[in-house]
């Protein structure tokens, strides 16, 4: 129920605002200016009626024999009527507001108490007359007729409508000579007014007893004005003001010098610098007149080269030097101030230029938009220049304030191509040009055709747009790129400049869709599809993830071999071995010879054990008493390896480290075994 309620307060509160409104628009008053002239020659009798004269033999029919009316009157269609009597022109005119916009016919009903001897010569300057205004509606035919008023010609006499002889200009000043048919003709008025404007401005009344002259001072150079004069006789009656005359300042010199703006273009093949030179176009209230072109001077030491171009660039081969430029504009005055700027050659410097460029059509006029770096060089304004590619006359050149990033072209021919370039400008320097195609049919002439995979990650996709310079099947605003997962979607607007495009944050091991949309302006328009699985782990992760464990491996490896060698060398010492030895292995295994002698080494002056007296270290073989030695026929010098294998002892021996014994003490003694 309560809902029902405000439902249907809500629906009374419509109805009610409804009404007021409808009556405030019946209740408005609607008027429209409406003027009537009558000479003699238009006025006729109504026969028997002799006091009464009309425009229309039919408005006799209207008129009782005193002349008023016969019907109910409506002085409220009839507001703020005021008459007056032309005296040369012997005419009688009415003006008033009429409470509505219909056509209607207007015609006067003149009257006299008296008989009216001829219409034709009732209008003089010592008539006076009663006189109605009828009015009917061309549509329904409905008459309306004014109230009855009473009028004395002579008191009512206007001055004649002055006319315009001659106006001449200076370039802030117009010379005004008008006449008047009406001698008595003492007070005239002169108002004048741009033509770009609607407001006038009035001068003061001026006293014109001799001569209709004036002139009108503190005006803007090569602008147009209208003029127009009205004036006054003795009786006070202003006239209408005279037909408007058009009149142009003449030209004067221009007042400021253009603002010069730079930048060095270096060829990398030939190695050859070129020097742009843009300036922005005067003014008009600077240019004091039509622009005839430019002059700019390049000067290098004692070399100087003058160029004249109706254009708002200039392109000027230079060395790496310092050059001093000048530009100039003149007219049919005269020259402007000249600016004058330094440039070193040497120095490449210039702004950054504007990206992501792109052209759409919005009915007669192109449309742009880019996208600039808010973080780099505060750029104070934009320079685009557009040319047709047929007719290089037809374009044109536009500022932009630095703070947007759109501009409408307009003046464009639907069947031309355009080439359209954008310049950053901050200062005396300027941002290299970036430029594109277009035409009012298709907008950007480039299509994105398709796009590949650069690089796949678990957690990021970059793509790389192709496109191609051609006139797209339909009309696209933009392109956006999409992915798409089963939780995640991101858009991406691209442009021609960036080729690259990369989506962040995605999730690893997870199947996703690439698409691109071309938004046009009745839709989006599919243009490709791709479909792309990010990896669960990344090159970079399994670099991470081996690496510390080679390390690991090898460090354990390295730490193996020093702890080996410090524990060979500190706690377990080399033990000789004999039997790796010349002598030792000559010792353990000594010849047997057939008379059972055995020759020993004597080793003398060797080991020195308290130092003053020598050893003999004498090495005897035992053999026992049950072992016969057998030897060999070949003789004492050879013995088998199983005799050689047998002589070793089977108990494991002590050995000692021995001193290197020199050959000087060697020596052969019999043994007494």
């Amino acid at each position: 129920m309560m809902r029902g309620t405000g439902v249907m307060r809500v629906l009374i509160s419509v109805f009610c605002v409804c009404c007021c409104e409808s009556s405030v628009q019946r209740n408005k008053q609607r008027f429209s200016i409406q003027e009537l002239t009558v000479t003699g020659v238009d006025l006729k009798d109504c026969g028997k009626q002799k006091n009464v004269c009309v425009m229309s033999s039919s408005d006799c029919l209207n008129t009782a024999s005193d002349g008023t009316p016969d019907v109910l009157t409506s002085p409220e269609n009839f507001v703020n009527t005021s008459c007056h009597f032309v005296k040369h022109e012997e005419s009688f005119t009415c003006r008033w507001s009429q409470m509505s916009h219909v056509t209607t016919v207007n015609t006067f009903i003149i009257s006299r108490e008296n008989d009216i001897i001829s219409c034709r010569s009732i209008l003089n300057p010592y008539s006076s007359f009663d006189f109605v205004i009828k009015s009917v509606n061309v549509f329904s035919q409905r008459e309306i007729f004014s109230h009855v008023s009473s009028v004395i010609l002579d008191e009512i006499v206007q001055a004649p409508r002055p006319v315009i002889t001659s106006v001449n200009s200076t370039d802030t000043s117009l010379n005004v000579s008008w006449t008047s048919k009406d001698v008595t003709v003492t007070k005239c008025q002169i108002r004048y007014r741009r033509l770009d404007t609607e407001s006038w401005t009035e001068s003061v009344v001026l006293d014109v007893c001799v001569e209709f002259v004036h002139i009108i001072c503190d005006l803007q150079p090569f602008t147009e004005y209208s003029v127009s004069v009205c004036c006054c006789h003795e009786s006070g009656q202003w006239s209408q003001w005279s037909s408007e005359a058009r009149v142009m300042t003449s030209e004067t010199m221009p007042r400021a010098a253009p603002q010069v703006s730079y930048y060095l273009a270096l060829d990398r093949t030939s190695g050859s610098r070129q020097l742009w030179i843009l300036w922005k176009a005067l003014d008009p209230s600077d240019a004091g007149g039509i622009i005839q072109g430019y002059e700019v001077s390049v000067t290098r030491l004692s070399e100087r080269r003058s160029v004249r171009t109706s254009d708002l660039k200039v392109c000027v081969p230079v060395v790496s030097e310092e050059y001093d430029i000048t530009v100039t504009a003149y007219n049919r005055a005269g020259r402007s101030p000249y600016h004058q700027l330094r440039v070193s050659a040497d120095h490449l410097q210039a702004v950054s230029v504007v990206e992501g460029l792109w052209v759409s059509s919005e009915g007669l006029s192109l449309r742009l938009h880019w996208i600039y770096d808010l973080t780099a060089v505060n750029v104070s304004e934009f320079a685009i220049e557009w040319r047709s590619s047929s007719k290089p006359s037809s374009g044109g050149w536009k500022r932009v304030n630095g703070c947007y990033s759109y501009a409408l072209l307009s003046g464009i021919i639907s069947e031309e191509t355009y080439s359209i370039s954008v310049y950053s400008i901050h200062g005396s320097l300027c941002g290299p040009p970036v430029s594109v195609s277009a035409d009012l049919k298709h907008g950007t002439l480039m299509d994105l055709v398709s796009f590949r995979l650069v690089s796949v990650t678990k957690s990021c996709v970059t793509v790389k747009c192709v496109w191609r310079e051609t006139e797209p099947s339909v009309h696209v605003l933009q392109y956006t790129l999409m992915i798409k997962g089963k939780h995640l979607s991101q858009y991406l607007t691209v442009f021609p400049h960036k080729e690259q495009n990369s989506f962040y944050n995605l999730q690893p091991n997870t199947q996703y869709t690439l698409y691109i949309h071309g938004q046009t302006t009745s839709g989006k328009v599919s243009k490709a599809s791709l479909d792309v699985k990010t990896p669960l782990l990344d090159y970079d992760d399994i670099i991470k993830c081996c690496v510390p464990l080679v390390l690991l491996v090898l460090g354990f490896g390295i730490f193996s071999v020093v702890i080996k060698r410090a524990c060979k060398e500190y706690f377990c010492s080399d033990v000789a071995d004999p039997g790796y030895s010349q002598i030792g292995h000559w010792l353990l295994n000594a010849p047997r010879q057939a008379n059972s002698k055995v020759c020993v080494l004597m080793l003398e002056d060797v080991f020195t054990v308290d130092q003053s007296e020598k050893n003999v270290i004498r090495v005897e073989s035992r053999v026992s008493s049950d072992e016969n030695v057998k030897m060999s026929s070949k003789g004492a010098d050879e013995t088998s390896d199983d005799e050689e294998n047998s002589v070793r002892p089977s108990c494991p021996v002590d050995y000692v480290g021995l001193p290197v014994i020199t050959a000087d003490n060697l020596d052969y003694v019999p043994s007494s075994l």
